[in-house]
């Protein structure tokens, strides 16, 4: 009999798996497949490798203004798609390293509830029973793969053959206008891969806010990707030269390979879920704010119990119901999510949008700083970009706030941190920031809200 059993070996579910352990309790991790997950092994590492050296890749062509010459570098596909494999494969260890230090037991199988406390995992041709006084599941999620494409032709790709593939193409047709649709166009254009993205939204992104929308489109048209919006595909059609997508309005694309990057769908299926009796809304298992079910004793975590599919929200969801499946009282309302998106240069958002803000509430301030203004990204020779912040006129609570530019995503951090514990933009203001750097950005943004800006007019 086990404490805690976790189904899912994801960064929710190894990262529930590791707290359990540490609060003591015998735990289990089941995973079918690899750990880490999809985000350590074909996810966020991976793409995030290759970002990074698409953009070494984009600099070095790009490095004249700097006195740099670098005439005609070249590119090996190859080796570039063997470096992520090298990564992912070091952090996989890791993850293993770090469940046997910590005594967690890890079952290879397919998992299925039997009850609240009890799991049959599939281990190859025999069925082992798991008993757990708690279960969390954390079976995470699986790209979408919309049928109208033919799924059966190797030069249709999702994700995950993107980032495992063995050599990169020619050509690039990236269906979905989303975060992940718009990181690989990113990498594509960056390594002179001729990129088209169809996105059926008007704008890339169009969950974010409006100045980040803005800004990936930008950049992405500045790399020379090719952006088509507000119009839907019709067909695709694969053959050994390549791929043709049709459009709603007659128009064809061509390409060697199309990527699919048109959202992810939570793995609920056949894991016993509506034989125990398990509340699903909106196609995922609905949890309270301690990642409780419905269902006494079982938790679940991560993309598969929530529509914002991202790996530190999975994170934090599995501490949250690794603490109540131990005993010690834990919650997390998810309203305080920081948001990155890793194109160059990066967006990073959190809380509301500026429209939302407007709409949610009767007085709201806004105030930007661009990025031109600021004398790091002036000696970085990036200065595209800005941080905005939305708050409350009369309070100065802050509401919602956008970064883009040069390590946005890290810089965010700093209003998340605000926003979580109800700090005001006086607050910030006030707070000393180190000198030159990115961050200080924001106390200038708070400056600037607070009608003092000291580096910009107006």
């Amino acid at each position: 009999m086990y404490d805690v059993a976790v189904i899912g070996s994801g960064p929710g579910g190894y990262v529930a798996a590791l707290r359990a352990a540490l609060r003591g309790a015998k735990t289990c991790c089941i995973e079918e497949k690899l750990l880490g997950g999809v985000c350590l092994n074909v996810g966020c590492i991976p793409a995030k490798a290759m970002l990074y050296a698409s953009g070494l890749f984009w600099m070095m062509r790009h490095s004249k203004e700097f006195g740099f010459s670098a005439k005609d570098p070249s590119l090996d596909g190859a080796a570039y798609m063997a470096r992520n494999g090298k990564v992912v494969e070091g952090l996989r260890n890791g993850v293993a390293f770090l469940l046997k230090k910590r005594s967690v037991d890890v079952i290879k199988g397919r998992a299925r509830l039997v009850s609240n406390n009890t799991i049959a995992v599939d281990v190859g041709d025999k069925q082992q029973t798991i008993k757990s006084k708690a279960i969390i599941v954390a079976t995470g999620a699986r790209p979408a793969r919309p049928n109208f494409v033919a799924w059966n032709e190797p030069r249709v790709m999702t994700t995950d053959e993107a980032t495992t593939a063995a050599d990169l193409p020619k050509s690039v047709l990236v269906i979905g206008g989303g975060v992940i649709g718009c990181e690989f166009a990113t990498i594509y254009s960056e390594l002179g891969i001729r990129t088209t993205i169809v996105e059926m939204l008007d704008s890339l992104v169009a969950n974010l806010d409006e100045d980040a929308c803005r800004t990936i489109a930008e950049n992405l048209r500045d790399r020379g990707v090719d952006i088509i919006t507000g119009i839907r595909l019709q067909s695709v059609t694969a053959d050994t030269a390549g791929v043709t997508a049709t459009l709603d309005d007659g128009r064809t694309l061509e390409a060697e390979q199309l990527l699919a990057a048109v959202g992810r769908r939570p793995n609920v299926e056949n894991l016993g879920l509506e034989e125990i009796g398990v509340q699903l809304e909106d196609g995922i298992i609905k949890v309270d704010d301690c990642c409780r079910t419905n269902i006494e004793d079982l938790y679940a975590v991560g993309d598969v119990a929530e529509t914002r599919q991202y790996a530190h929200l999975a994170s934090r969801m599995g501490i949250v119901a690794a603490d109540n499946a131990t005993g010690h009282k834990a919650s997390d309302d998810r309203t305080v999510v920081p948001v990155g998106v890793h194109t160059h240069p990066e967006v990073a958002c959190v809380g509301l949008s500026e429209s939302q803000a407007r709409h949610k509430h009767s007085d709201v301030h806004i105030a930007k700083f661009p990025y031109s203004a600021s004398g790091m990204a002036q000696a970085c020779g990036d200065t595209r970009g800005l941080v905005k912040i939305m708050a409350d006129r009369q309070l100065g609570a802050i509401l919602g706030a956008v970064v883009a530019g040069p390590h946005a995503t890290d810089v965010i951090q700093e209003i998340t941190v605000a926003m979580r514990n109800e700090l005001t933009v006086d607050e910030l203001a006030e707070t000393i920031h180190p000198h030159p750097t990115f961050v200080e950005a924001v106390g200038e943004t708070a400056e600037a809200w607070l009608g003092l800006p000291l580096h910009i007019i107006g």
